[in-house]
């Protein structure tokens, strides 16, 4: 077994440990996307985030204060701590309101386009160097969203913009964070996630606030515990795998979808809609394939 100077296990035990953890975040996040769009049927979005920032915010800032003291809250860069961290916000917000609207199918295919966002934002934001094979995947992606959305066809719903539209701010959300790895260590930008977006939602959830029966109470207590819970999981599995081999697992949260839509919506996706996510996800895993190649030789 080897670790980095971090500690993250770099051996085929831990790259098996950490595969086998991504299942479980990603089973994880899917059942968090269930119960936002049961909750976002009946409550506001800013409140159901407003809840889920409380219990995200709580248990990180008790946990970073418990290791390092006021001193975690010390940022070398604390404009582009504050913009990430309101984009996050925003992004879910975009997203609670997609999935109150769409099928978790439609919303999760669209979302698939989110890694080649990002390497398409990481040219003009972090000076990153993007070959062509990369920018023709990144294309035919496009293409692919484009199947799905079908503009100017007499099947498009302008709601599909919104998920878009989100995992546009998603993607600029996780270029700033690479960036802003360069200024301040994990826990104080963890922290600065969960302080900014609480700080935002504090100042609209109450203008928008239903008091809630114990159900429902519980229902978006929930999802702020299992998305906490899964992005917990998703650090531990980061530590044992590289992050080029995770990566592509992500694209599990489309079955997921398409199960628990099924399931509980009687939602399945269309034929175009398929079509176009098959494209998606496999420009997406090229890109993955692309990336690390290029690092591997660098």
């Amino acid at each position: 077994m080897t670790k980095d100077r971090f500690g993250a296990r770099d051996d085929a035990e831990g790259t098996r440990a950490g595969i086998g953890i991504m299942f479980a975040v990603t089973f994880a996040f899917s059942v968090m996307d269930t119960l936002t769009k049961m909750a976002s049927q009946i409550y506001p979005a800013p409140q159901i985030l407003w809840i889920r920032y409380m219990v995200f915010a709580g248990v990180t800032v008790a946990d970073g204060l418990r290791r390092r003291g006021r001193y975690l809250f010390v940022s070398r860069a604390f404009v582009l701590q504050l913009t990430r961290g309101f984009l996050l916000s925003g992004e879910i917000l975009v997203f609670i309101i997609a999935l109150r609207h769409l099928p978790l199918a439609d919303v999760q295919a669209i979302a698939a386009a989110g890694p080649l966002i990002t390497t398409a934002l990481s040219v003009p934001v972090l000076r990153e160097q993007v070959g062509i094979r990369r920018w023709t995947a990144i294309g035919v992606g496009a293409v692919g969203v484009m199947i799905i959305i079908r503009p100017g066809f007499a099947a498009f719903d302008p709601m599909l913009l919104v998920p878009l539209f989100g995992i546009s701010l998603y993607a600029l959300y996780q270029v700033l964070t690479r960036r802003a790895a360069r200024y301040d260590d994990a826990g104080t930008t963890v922290l600065y996630t969960g302080v900014t977006g609480l700080f935002a939602m504090t100042c609209v959830g109450p203008f928008f606030w239903i008091t809630p029966d114990w159900q429902g109470l519980a229902l978006m207590a929930g999802i702020g515990v299992i998305g906490l819970t899964g992005h917990g999981l998703l650090i531990k599995a980061l530590s044992l795998a590289p992050a080029s081999v995770l990566q592509p697992l992500n694209y599990l949260m489309l079955p997921w979808a398409v199960l628990w839509g099924y399931l509980i919506y009687d939602d399945l996706p269309d034929l175009a809609t398929v079509i176009g996510a098959a494209i998606v996800v496999a420009s997406g895993i090229y890109t993955f394939h692309r990336e690390r190649v290029v690092r591997s030789v660098t």
